[in-house]
């Protein structure tokens, strides 16, 4: 019977979780749309240019439905969100649904990637720069890793470019998907976007976890551990780790929100036709459901990215 109570207490708490999540993504997003909506200019006036007459202005707003209120549009986008209806692009009338899969894919594979770079290389250097805490291990090691957080990824990006595409000839300077295959039958494409990511993520991992190391690794237990003889890889095993692995997790979970800002401008410095690209299209062309479609799976995944790290930091205290 206390089973079954636990039980049904942790399935009422998954719920709530997902619940908050959902109203959290909900709200984002039509604050997004009323913004939007906000701005100067339209899909119209994107798609007519500078010498639009307001005649013909007025008659593709009335084509295109942007003359109607834009709560009556909200409503109809959320209408259309709860059926599983991401709406269609103005220009072309495609449907949005296929096109943010295939971008979302490619964006995803690229994300994947990524991250084992940034998880290897940022825990990697935490545990050696935090276990060393004032040597000078420590000091290279975090002035590379503020070096790399304080370089923005475009840069990063075109001095890959420079050393291994014009320089060396190694791979290509542009990651375009060819039209004989996939991006996985090309996979050399993938390799300095996924460097450029790595470089600043890793960095950024490394700053968040290396304080969580460097405070477990002189706590009484792991001094302990070292003054009963023990050898550095199982202190590092058995005592110091299990002690940081909770913040240490909450800090990596904040990865995942710069994981998807830059991989947009990667994606853009490389010509890589993901999600950063669409979401750069849609704005240029004015594309409010495609726009919104972008949107809404950056937002959705960044709020829970934070909600999971707001669990974590939950269990840890």
């Amino acid at each position: 019977m206390r089973s079954l109570r636990s039980a049904a207490a942790r399935t009422a708490a998954i719920i709530w979780w997902l619940l908050v999540w959902a109203a959290w993504t909900l709200a984002a997003l039509v604050v997004v749309f009323l913004l939007l909506d906000a701005l100067p200019g339209d899909a119209a006036s994107a798609r007519l240019g500078q010498y639009a007459t307001p005649e013909a202005l007025t008659q593709l707003r009335a084509q295109y439905g942007l003359d109607r209120p834009v709560l009556e549009r909200l409503a109809n986008w959320l209408r259309g969100l709860a059926s599983g209806d991401l709406g269609t692009t103005l220009l072309t009338n495609t449907q949005v649904a296929p096109i943010l899969t295939s971008a979302l894919g490619r964006t995803a594979l690229l994300a994947a990637l990524a991250s084992i770079g940034i998880m290897v290389l940022g825990w990697g250097g935490a545990i050696l720069a935090g276990s060393r805490s004032g040597s000078v291990l420590d000091r290279v090691l975090s002035s590379s890793a503020l070096a790399a957080i304080c370089t923005p990824e475009f840069v990063v990006a075109t001095l890959l470019i420079v050393v291994f595409a014009s320089v060396l000839g190694w791979l290509p300077a542009v990651s375009l998907v060819p039209a004989d295959g996939g991006v996985l039958a090309h996979p050399e494409i993938l390799v300095l976007p996924t460097l450029s990511i790595v470089i600043v993520g890793s960095g950024t991992l490394m700053r968040l976890v290396r304080p969580v190391i460097a405070r477990q690794s002189v706590s009484l237990h792991v001094e302990a551990a070292r003054l009963a003889g023990l050898s550095p890889a199982r202190v590092l095993l058995r005592h110091l780790l299990p002690g940081a692995i909770a913040p240490a997790a909450q800090a990596s979970a904040m990865i995942v929100p710069y994981l998807v800002g830059g991989t947009v401008v990667i994606e853009r410095a490389f010509a890589y036709p993901g999600l950063g690209s669409l979401m750069v299209q849609a704005v240029s062309n004015r594309e409010p459901d495609l726009l919104m479609a972008c949107a809404g799976v950056v937002i959705a995944l960044t709020v829970l990215a934070y909600r999971l790290a707001d669990l974590s930091r939950g269990k840890t205290s």
